[in-house]
């Protein structure tokens, strides 16, 4: 069977998922993925507060985009 790819194909960021994908299909896959790096996970609140956006303007839009949703305007 040809490799279609090499782990050194692939970036920085991506490798380690790639070959703990590989180390989990070797072991069969019945176990659960090998856990690589664990990768910080950020909240829109927080992105949009790092951008400048207020809690009160966020909380303003929300409530906008929950009444257009609904069918209310």
């Amino acid at each position: 069977m040809a490799v279609p790819y090499r782990p050194s194909e692939f970036c920085e960021h991506c490798r380690p998922k790639v070959l703990a994908i590989l180390a989990w299909i070797v072991q069969g896959g019945d176990e659960g993925p090998v856990e690589a790096t664990t990768e910080p996970t950020t909240a829109p609140e927080d992105t949009l507060r790092e951008a400048g956006v207020s809690s009160r303007r966020q909380a303003r839009y929300q409530r906008r985009m929950s009444s257009l949703l609904a069918g209310r305007e």
